[in-house]
């Protein structure tokens, strides 16, 4: 299991770290990705080490899929 990492979201999103709680961590194509929920919209933004931010979803059996996006789409996302 991955460690719990607030780094991307210092480096990424610092205007939001107020309002973010950090959810968990999955890993996808060798990247570990922290999981926000920002706690006014309960939306999530994923971002990794690397600075990348993705689309994640999980499913009911706990496969994993996920794309990259762009960090402006990613905010925008978890603002909306």
């Amino acid at each position: 299991m991955s460690e719990r990492s607030w780094v991307p979201a210092k480096r990424l999103v610092p205007e939001l770290l107020n309002n973010l709680m950090h959810m968990g961590t999955v890993e996808y194509g060798g990247q570990v990705i922290q999981q926000y929920k920002h706690a006014d919209t309960r939306r999530y933004i994923n971002l990794d080490e690397t600075g990348q931010a993705w689309e994640v979803a999980v499913s009911g059996t706990g496969e994993v899929g996920a794309r990259r996006i762009g960090l402006d789409e990613a905010k925008a996302r978890i603002l909306s």
